[in-house]
């Protein structure tokens, strides 16, 4: 019964975070787009160098497979 009564405690206290009026935020105007900028550039430059790397070693391994017949 214990379990029971702070279990329905616990439930009846997760609905005061959604009583408290929310703050609202004023948002930004302006933001340095450098940061994403990069982030494309090095995400780009890994897709590519993964793409590339699979495509080398698919290379290597067909060459293999010929000399090895």
């Amino acid at each position: 019964m214990n379990r029971f009564f702070s279990g329905i405690s616990l439930f009846l206290m997760s609905f005061l975070a959604h009583a408290v009026e929310p703050v609202v935020y004023a948002p930004t105007t302006s933001t340095d787009p450098t940061a994403m900028i990069v982030f494309a550039i090095l995400l780009l430059g890994m897709v590519v160098g993964f793409f590339y790397f699979v495509w080398r070693n698919e290379q290597k391994r067909k060459q293999q497979e010929t000399a090895d017949k």
